[in-house]
């Protein structure tokens, strides 16, 4: 392999890797943040046999349009010097990454650079290329319409605004064929009256003589009827490919959505229209998502599925583009780099630098799309986790720990062992366990009323919700002698209880702290960020916990990049605890208690006492066990007892090997009864001692 091969290859693997982190920041930018879990949820759930499909329909598309590159360039180019149907092929998938990446479809000049650079083609018969396809591809795009309308006049269900879409497109197909003919061959006559021998001005007219030149040899040349059968099959194969993947996308989240190929086709064509105006966005995100989603609408599509399915759709269509543009754009880089270099001297001072430079580039690459799948790893598992299997010996072990045999009580806790996240209960002193709920959505964070009677938890609004996501929750509350549970809140996450039980407190919209009365249903933001707390509003509140004795509330947010944890008094003044989170109260309020890291080892958990007047914080518990990532502590309504869940160094809250402890407050740290045996997800218990 030569230096140049080299030089080529990291160039490639850099421009690719920058590429796919603007694809991903793309993603989410677009997206409403409280949709994006939601989204890549869809993404996930994907048919992977209909992204397959639409893989193979976007090559076969590329294909037709490559031989329709080849038959109208071949009309003004020797045949020495047009590049071979491979070489064509690169230049074809590489130019169906760019088109969409400026507005007005400007991405269609990387195809005559490419052309250009590579093979010595010139401006003019690029730009002759480019147009005769793009006025076929109008006339293919009317004869589908036409199909459309005749399947809608048979099916009795008509769209008349059609009609007008369909003259819209012949209109805009006459003006440009006129533009090109009879416009470009007077203006070209004209320009040339003007004899300007150099400067901008000469390009000009040169470039429209030889352009107006190369239209007029493919008029002559015959071509008219197999441009126009190549135009079809482009049109069949891309809508064929995108309704596919319209069915992938679209039936496993939403099977209700109409899906049927009139309706679709309809969507695609509006969707691509959006794309098409001169608007200012990033590939067409935005733009592409309303021309398809008023579409659907209007066809009796629900608008919220209407737009999110246009924007999975689109997202999966660019993510496929890009990656074939971008393997065809580095096989175009190597291709390019061996004809035009092959004899040169190995590692010149000028490839030197031009080293530096591709390795800055591959390094710049590879940073900035590590953030991007940073930034979506963080809205954690877009799949429920594996529920796992009951250890052996588990119910031996339980009832042997002499811990339990002193306590009377319940302690509840949330787990995946049935499929979807429920809640358990264990009876102690008897160590029965039970099943609590059995519903389809995710049941996570319960907390028992201060007498012992109730639940309040947090359901998620649909079947699989991470606990990263936090948007998409509504409050519930479990009455436990009856195992009724009724909805407390909508987008409610997170609840407690006062001290009376007579209030509940939740968070909402990651940024409000509610309070909700519970004999009138009333409720009032107590706290809210960018208002009276004095946090930014984008800021989180996480885990919010109310002190009715102190006035004060204890919280969780983030500073940059870390989770700090905070008091915030009855004077709305915030003081910083330290790095950490969950922070708590003890039913007293005469303490407080978090999850932080080690000081000898961040990647170890232990749970710190905080004194409330001075934010003084002690090591308070710590396992010697091999359970030593301990999180979700919550101490007993009597004060003697904490429960927690601990793993042996796995951390997503939602899909961890997570098991249920409980220590004697005092005791030594090593003196625990394990209450959970089980190998799926166990996480937020919470303990009533009678």
């Amino acid at each position: 392999m030569t230096s140049r091969h080299i030089l080529s290859l990291l160039l490639s693997l850099g421009i690719s890797l920058l590429l796919l982190s603007l694809l991903l920041h793309g993603f989410s930018v677009t997206a409403e943040e409280a949709a994006r879990p939601r989204l890549f949820a869809i993404l996930a759930e994907t048919s992977l046999v209909c992204v397959g499909l639409y893989v193979l329909t976007s090559l076969s598309q590329a294909l037709f349009r490559t031989l329709r590159y080849r038959l109208i360039l071949a009309a003004s180019v020797e045949r020495g010097q047009l590049p071979s149907l491979p070489h064509l092929f690169i230049i074809t998938l590489s130019r169906n990454m760019f088109v969409d990446m400026l507005p007005a479809r400007l991405g269609e000049l990387s195809y005559i650079a490419m052309l250009n650079k590579g093979y010595k083609i010139g401006a003019d018969a690029c730009l002759s290329s480019l147009a005769i396809s793009f006025v076929f591809d109008l006339i293919a795009l009317s004869m589908l319409l036409l199909s459309i309308m005749a399947w809608q006049l048979a099916a009795a269900d008509f769209q008349l605004w059609l009609i007008g879409v369909f003259f819209i497109i012949i209109l805009v197909s006459a003006a440009i064929l006129f533009f090109l003919y009879p416009a470009l061959q007077w203006a070209g006559a004209k320009l040339r009256r003007f004899h300007v021998a150099d400067g901008w001005l000469a390009k000009l007219v040169t470039l429209t003589e030889d352009t107006a030149a190369a239209l007029e040899q493919a008029r002559r040349a015959g071509i008219v009827g197999r441009v126009l059968a190549l135009s079809l099959a482009v049109r069949l194969f891309k809508y064929f490919g995108l309704y596919l993947l319209f069915l992938g996308v679209a039936l496993p989240s939403f099977p209700g959505i109409n899906a049927s190929p009139a309706a679709v086709l309809i969507a695609l064509v509006s969707a691509e229209a959006g794309s098409a105006l001169p608007v200012p966005t990033f590939m067409s995100f935005g733009s592409y998502e309303a021309g398809g989603a008023l579409a659907l609408t209007a066809l009796g599509a629900a608008k919220t599925a209407s737009v999110i399915v246009m924007l999975a759709l689109h997202i999966w269509s660019q993510l496929v583009d890009y990656t074939l543009g971008i393997i065809a754009m580095s096989l175009f880089i190597f291709a390019v780099g061996r004809s035009t270099n092959e004899d040169a001297p190995a590692w010149s001072k000028r490839q030197k630098r031009l080293f530096l430079l591709a390795g800055a580039v591959l390094v710049a690459g590879l940073a900035v799309f590590a953030l991007q799948v940073r930034s979506v790893s963080k809205m954690g598992s877009f799949r429920p986790p594996k529920p796992g299997e009951p250890l052996p010996a588990a119910e031996e072990e339980l009832k042997a720990n002499p811990i339990l045999a002193k306590l009377r009580g319940v302690v509840i806790w949330s787990s995946n062992r049935f499929g979807n996240h429920d809640l358990l209960m264990l009876t102690l002193p008897d160590r029965k366990l039970s099943r609590l709920t059995d519903d389809p959505h995710t049941d996570y964070f319960p907390r028992i009323s201060p007498d012992g009677s109730k639940v309040v938890f947090a359901r998620s609004q649909e079947p699989w919700v991470s606990q990263r996501n936090k948007y998409a929750w509504d409050t519930w509350l479990l009455d436990l002698p009856t195992g009724k549970a009724r909805l407390l809140a909508k987008n409610a996450n997170t609840p407690t209880w006062s001290a009376d039980g007579r209030t509940v407190y939740f968070q909402r919209n990651t940024n409000q702290f509610i309070e909700y009365t519970l004999a009138t249903g009333k409720e009032t933001v107590v706290f809210e960020t960018g208002k009276n707390l004095p946090f930014p509003a984008s800021s989180y509140i996480e885990t919010p916990a109310w002190s009715g004795a102190r006035q004060s509330l204890a919280m969780t947010t983030r500073k940059g990049g870390p989770v700090y944890s905070y008091v915030v008094g009855a004077d709305r003044t915030a003081r910083e605890v330290g790095e950490g989170c969950e922070l708590n109260w003890s039913p007293d309020s005469s303490f407080l208690y978090h999850v932080g890291h080690d000081s000898n080892n961040r990647d170890n958990n232990v749970f710190y006492k905080v004194n409330p007047d001075t934010l003084e914080r002690q090591l308070w518990f710590d396992s010697p066990s091999e359970y030593s990532h301990e999180y979700f502590p919550k101490m007993a309504n009597t004060g003697d007892v904490l429960v927690y869940g601990a793993s042996t160094g796995g951390h997503e809250h939602d899909t961890a090997d997570y098991e249920i402890f409980l220590w004697p407050i005092g005791s030594p740290m090593s003196n625990t009864a394990r209450l959970s045996f089980h190998t799926g997800n166990d996480n937020w218990p919470d303990v009533f001692l009678y």
